[in-house]
């Protein structure tokens, strides 16, 4: 009698649990717009660390982004030296199903901060204009993220 319990319990647990399990495109379109809200907010950081001018540089075809220096250089992953800071979407498991909708950093595909943490667009020089948009909206399936970056603080957010 206990058995039959027992299975009655799995069968309604499984009936609720498995269809929940099915779509992840909402959960992996909000773990990739957190990963890039950290990525912005590492560069920020790091310009301000170094006094340097970093840019985050994004490739909308191979559903990329990376860091690099001011020489346009890809910079060392914080997390492993070794490799070159790049996310690529869709080789890993995790966000496998997610692309950009739309980069548009003042009509640009990057952004870049200077010395204060200030955010611009375009070619990095000593005199730019202050960015005035900035936005990555990314998709996995219907749910989409946005992630903003505001002018002249520089503050990061996702939407």
């Amino acid at each position: 009698m206990e058995i039959l319990v027992v299975v009655i319990i799995l069968g309604i647990a499984s009936v609720i649990v498995v269809p929940m399990l099915g779509n992840t495109d909402d959960m992996q379109v909000i773990s990739a717009a957190r990963q890039l809200a950290s990525t912005l907010l590492y560069t920020q950081t790091v310009s301000i660390a170094a006094q340097e001018q970093y840019q985050v540089v994004f490739d909308v075809a191979n559903k990329s982004y990376e860091v690099q220096d001011a020489d346009g250089k890809v910079v060392a992953d914080p997390v492993a030296s070794s490799k070159q800071f790049r996310v690529v979407f869709g080789k890993t498991s995790e966000c496998s199903k997610v692309s950009f909708a739309s980069v548009n950093f003042d009509g640009g595909n990057k952004v870049w901060f200077d010395r204060m943490g200030v955010p611009y667009s375009g070619a990095i020089s000593d005199s730019p204009p202050p960015l005035t948009t900035g936005q990555v909206v990314m998709e996995a399936g219907k749910h989409q993220m946005t992630v903003r970056v505001e002018p002249v603080t520089g503050r990061i957010s996702i939407n």
